[in-house]
């Protein structure tokens, strides 16, 4: 059985435009990569396992969704800029690394921050 809760977000995916499903999936990304960290100064390290574990799947969806079919060299930018993630939240997992935990989040934040002002220019444009 579905619980409401499960219902509602199903809801949501189904109905969100592409720029919100990407910005749902780097939004998981970050609320994961900051749990993680959390756990990693409270030495809590199963759980900064686990939800580092979280954060890289949705950094893999990430790099899986990207095309480069359109703009081959801004795909390989974007590509890199994920990998790049990727290897800061395994360095983090493996080495229980506050600092990597840390440089994951100002990337992810970072990205976060340029796609919002992205779609507030297209926006605008429009």
């Amino acid at each position: 059985m579905i619980s409401g809760e499960d219902e509602y977000l199903r809801s949501k995916v189904m109905t969100a435009s592409p720029y919100r499903l990407h910005l749902m999936v780097i939004d998981e990304m970050l609320r994961h990569s900051r749990l993680a960290l959390t756990s990693i100064e409270l030495e809590d390290f199963e759980t900064s396992h686990q939800e580092l574990v979280h954060a890289r799947k949705f950094c893999a969806e990430v790099l899986i969704g990207i095309r480069d079919d359109t703009a081959p060299d801004l795909a390989a930018n974007v590509k890199d800029y994920f990998l790049h993630v990727q290897k800061y939240l395994f360095m983090a997992d493996m080495q229980q690394d506050r600092t990597a935990a840390a440089k994951a989040i100002e990337l992810i934040e970072g990205y976060r921050e340029s796609w919002i002002e992205l779609n507030n220019r297209l926006t605008a444009a429009s």
